[in-house]
């Protein structure tokens, strides 16, 4: 096997959190109870996307986290890649009181079994659409770290990362910031407009107006029933939103400014 030089440290030193198409092409619903999608196409000034199986935002926080949370790197000799992650820290990243394994479970399952395909303008004149998973499989390593808590020690997990993540990783805008924040939130929409907000290096002058943002997470065809419903559920994230570097203010127009720890470096 041949890859680059491991690191011990997580925080991206050895992957980025995510890359910009995944928040640009709706890769995931903007809600933290998803639905079944079987294969439509959406999209957007981005590109298309395609998704059958189950994504939501929570989806995009345990997969971030993973991302986050990886202590080593190795590439496969068949164009894959395979991540050393603490489950420990996966977790303490997704919630204040930690996820129980069963729940994160079933997010990596549906990760895994979601079928992904992505189409931009450039890929359409040089290369091929992105198809295939996000995850691959996650299985216990040999090696151990000792926990604390119960005082015996627990396994680390192997994360192969799915073709289409791979391929993002790539070829793909990759960004790095600290997904825990986001997973705070209380709302999906929420998560969607801070994670698509990420993918763009400067703003508009005078921010963005919330319904544009709205519906780039959405859709444009999003009704105005869920515009509103939208709206509402922003203005109740908003001193969370504070806390991530982004405004919302009276005229409904959506700011970020500059914290160091949380601004996207955007580097192919």
């Amino acid at each position: 096997m041949s890859g680059r030089k491991p690191s011990n440290k997580p925080g991206n030193k050895v992957t980025p959190t995510s890359t910009a198409l995944p928040a640009r092409v709706m890769l995931f619903q903007p809600s933290q109870r998803p639905r079944f999608m079987e294969g439509n196409w959406f999209a957007t000034t981005f590109g298309q996307c395609r998704v059958t199986g189950r994504l939501g935002q929570r989806h995009a926080d345990v997969m971030e986290s993973i991302l986050w949370a990886a202590e080593k790197s190795r590439n496969i000799d068949d164009g894959g890649i395979e991540l050393l992650v603490d489950p420990a820290k996966v977790r303490r990243i997704l919630s204040d009181k930690q996820y129980s394994h069963q729940r994160i479970r079933v997010f990596i399952k549906e990760l895994r079994a979601a079928v992904v395909e992505i189409i931009t303008p450039e890929m359409e004149e040089d290369d091929d659409p992105i198809i295939g998973g996000l995850l691959d499989r996650v299985r216990p390593s040999p090696m151990t770290r000792h926990d604390p808590l119960t005082g015996k020690s627990r396994k680390l997990w192997r994360v192969r990362l799915g073709d289409a993540l791979v391929i993002m990783i790539e070829k793909d805008i990759k960004l790095y910031y600290k997904p825990e924040p986001i997973t705070r939130l209380k709302h999906g929409v929420s998560q969607a407009l801070v994670r698509h907000v990420l993918t763009h290096q400067s703003q508009p002058k005078g921010g963005w107006h919330l319904d544009t943002l709205l519906k780039a997470v959405c859709g444009e065809n999003v009704s105005s029933q869920n515009i509103r419903n939208g709206r509402r559920r922003i203005k109740e994230d908003a001193e969370l939103l504070l806390k991530i570097g982004i405004t919302i203010d009276e005229n409904n127009r959506i700011k970020r400014f500059a914290l160091d720890e949380w601004r996207a470096t955007a580097a192919r």
